[in-house]
């Protein structure tokens, strides 16, 4: 209706003035005396009934031409959808936006992107909004890099401008959240309650079917719709990152690593992908082509090395899948410089065996960053003080024989994050003391066997093995057997795993923790075959020997090795180590973030990526990897969304957000009945002109029946004064 056309309405009672006119004009009858009636029995009684007839259609038709006539002129509308849906007056709206990782698929019968179908619909919805109406917007996924819209607003151009920061994320939805989120909104614009909430989502069952949304939080005069938008089907299976990790041993440059990553299969048959890999020191990529079978996961290994000391990350993609939101995760590592390794005896003598050549090849570092050097049990205090080294190797005769001095000094430095490896010389023959109590290990006699034992490896999964284990985990040191062992108690309360043992029983290397330093212990000398002298094992003769050595030196179990944390997009790091209460993050790879304040307070990652944490002077690596829950196909279909519980909704498909636009824009202002007011007060304008002017058929009918009447009046007349006169 348009202003002003309302008077129109006030003067339909104008309506009855036909009806009045008629009332107060009707003719008088005029009285005439016969003596008889017969001569009017040949006039039509249907004469009388068509005129009576006509007056009352002629009466109806002029009522009902200035009736719509009236309502043509006020401008009168029907109710369009979008008022509906509480688009219309003062209204209260809260647009609730998807933008997890699912809506990054594309839109069924298009090409386009979901997430921008759903945000070009939240565009028009509130353009079309009238003025003066509040309204609000809610991401299904909190994303701190699009900022804060705000509370309820009129102002249409701040969540316009929101709206367009909106990016895709790699986390999965809280339904619940948004929709509390949204009530909470309506409440703030209307504390007596009322509104509607408008949500835009593809309904993956992931985030609709499985958490339930309670109707306690919901008022009855809430009106939630949900704008369902399609999801074209691939025809592939998707792939996803479960997981990604580097070795948990430290990195140092020129050293070989590998990056792990778990992949999934969530189709029911088998695929075949490439996957990728690059770094921040390579700018060409590798990758290799795997097949993983349906349903079923499968660990791809590549291989990298670092250059040069300092923050790296290394990264990880999928192609050849049916969905690319889950498809890639990016690793970081901090690459320390060269380290020392202090063996506590004589080089000269030879007593480690191959282990300082198997550590460093050259004896520089060159290859492996590793730099060994060799003191007496006395020079070690002070070089230790001087500079703490990565590694500190003695023997068990001078373990067995500390000071009370040296004890404690080794104690402090391994459980301060200090790395031993204990290990008797290749010459070695004797029993030893007992060592101290603080190492957790007890050492017996010397087993000399006549007859070679394999050697076993009780626990392929300890993180020892990490760079030796295959995809299918398993350890293979292909025939590796063992002649002379001191055989190793093993404390129960001590924090070992048993990596050798002779046959099943005899535990002959194990490693452990000490507070935050890690301890090696070996049974076994590390020598190779020479004349004179028996040999302990053909360890030291397989290629897997100077791998394994590597990570003892590095640290395979200490906490302070490649200190790290990973987490899944829409999480925060929480970390509950530590007395000191300020975080900050940075980025190295991925969404940029430069966050600082207390670790409380950390800020939810939606993005995957590699990220540096640094917790007073500690630093951490954070990966974050997308949600592998978000590559699923499964979406609702029906009118009910099983998350809403007993909550009443409705459910409409979005498919083109150009369609939507245009049928919300007619829909809110609604059908103008104008026309066919303005129609149906034309037609009636002819019938009653039709009624009030009869066909010239008709008139001569009519006037044949009243000449008729007339003469047979006459006639009687005529006959009443002829008897008269003859009288």
């Amino acid at each position: 209706m348009i202003p002003g056309a309302t008077i129109f309405l006030y003067l339909l009672p104008l309506a009855a003035a036909p009806v009045i006119f008629h009332l107060l004009m009707r003719r008088q009858r005029k009285k005439m005396l016969f003596s008889t009636k017969m001569f009017f029995h040949r006039v039509s009684p249907r004469l009388t009934i068509h005129r009576k007839l006509r007056e009352v259609l002629l009466l109806a038709s002029r009522v009902l031409l200035i009736i719509f006539l009236l309502m043509a002129l006020a401008h009168l509308t029907i109710t369009g959808i979008g008022n509906i849906m509480g688009l219309g007056g003062n209204q209260a709206a809260v647009v609730i936006i998807d933008n997890s990782a699912s809506m990054t698929g594309t839109i069924e019968g298009g090409e386009g992107m979901k997430l921008k179908t759903a945000i070009e619909g939240a565009r028009t919805l509130l353009t079309n909004m009238e003025e003066g109406s509040k309204a609000g917007v809610v991401l299904l996924v909190g994303d701190p890099k699009a900022g804060h819209p705000g509370g309820m607003t009129s102002e249409k151009r701040l969540l316009l401008d929101y709206i367009d920061k909106i990016r895709p994320t790699e986390a999965t939805g809280i339904p619940a959240g948004s929709i509390m989120r949204a009530m909470s909104l309506l409440k703030e614009a209307a504390p007596a309650g009322g509104g509607s909430i408008h949500v835009f989502t593809d309904l993956q069952e992931t985030e609709w079917k499985q958490q339930q949304i309670g109707a306690g939080g919901l008022q009855d005069n809430v009106n939630v719709f949900f704008h369902r938008i399609p999801t074209a089907s691939t025809g592939k299976p998707n792939v996803c990152v479960v997981s990604a990790k580097t070795s948990s041993r430290r990195i140092l440059p020129q050293q070989p690593y590998n990056v792990e990553v778990l992949l999934r299969n969530d189709g029911a048959e088998a695929i075949e992908v490439r996957v990728n890999r690059n770094d921040s020191e390579h700018a060409v990529a590798d990758g290799i082509r795997v097949t993983i079978a349906g349903g079923e996961k499968k660990i791809v290994k590549l291989g990298f090395r670092s250059r040069t000391p300092g923050r790296h990350w290394t990264g990880v993609w999928i192609d050849g899948d049916g969905f690319d939101g889950d498809n890639r995760a990016s690793v970081s590592y901090i690459c320390e410089p060269k380290g020392n390794i202090y063996f506590v005896g004589d080089e000269k003598s030879g007593e480690f065996g191959l282990l300082p050549l198997a550590l460093s090849p050259y004896g520089d570092g060159r290859y492996t960053s590793l730099v060994p050097s060799f003191s007496t049990l006395a020079q070690l205090t002070g070089r230790i003080e001087q500079k703490e080294p990565m590694l500190v190797v003695l023997k068990w005769s001078d373990v067995c024989a500390l000071d009370a001095k040296t004890d404690a000094l080794l104690q402090k430095y391994t459980q301060d994050g200090g790395n031993l490896l204990v290990l008797p010389a290749v010459t070695d023959a004797k029993s030893f003391g007992a060592p101290p109590a603080w190492l957790g290990v007890t050492v017996g006699k010397i087993n000399e066997q006549e007859k070679a034992q394999p050697l076993v490896v009780p626990n392929g999964m300890s993180e020892f093995w990490s760079d030796i284990r295959d995809t299918s985990g398993r350890v293979n040191f292909g025939g590796t057997f063992v002649k002379r062992y001191y055989p190793l108690s093993l404390r129960p309360n001590a924090k070992y795993d048993s990596l050798l043992s002779a046959g099943k029983d005899q535990v002959v290397m194990a490693i452990g923790a000490i507070g935050r330093g890690q301890v090696t212990v070996s049974g076994m000398a590390f020598a190779g075959r020479r004349k004179g002298s028996r040999e302990w094992s053909t360890l030291p003769r397989k290629k897997v020997f100077p791998v394994m050595v590597q990570p003892i030196a590095l640290g395979a179990v200490s906490s302070l090795a490649n200190d790290s944390i990973s987490l899944v997009a829409g999480k925060a790091p929480r970390l509950s180590s530590g007395n000191e209460d300020n975080m900050n993050i940075s980025t190295l790879v991925g969404d940029p973030v430069e966050w600082s304040g207390p670790r409380d307070q950390a800020p939810e990652l939606v993005r995957g990526g590699a990220y540096i944490v640094r917790v007073g002077r500690r630093e951490m690596c954070l990966s974050v990897i997308p949600s592998d829950t978000e590559g699923a196909n499964a979406f609702i279909d029906g009118d009910k969304v099983a998350a809403m519980g007993s909550v009443t909704h409705e459910v409409r498909d979005l498919s083109d957000e150009e369609d939507f636009r245009d049928e919300l824009e007619s829909s809110v202002a609604g059908t103008d009945l104008y026309l066919p007011f303005l129609l149906l007060a034309v037609a009636f304008l002819m019938v009653e002109g039709l009624l009030g002017s009869p066909s010239l058929k008709q008139k001569k009918k009519l006037d044949g029946g009243a000449h008729d009447v007339l003469g047979q009046a006459e006639i009687a007349q005529a006959v009443l004064s002829g008897r008269e006169d003859a009288s």
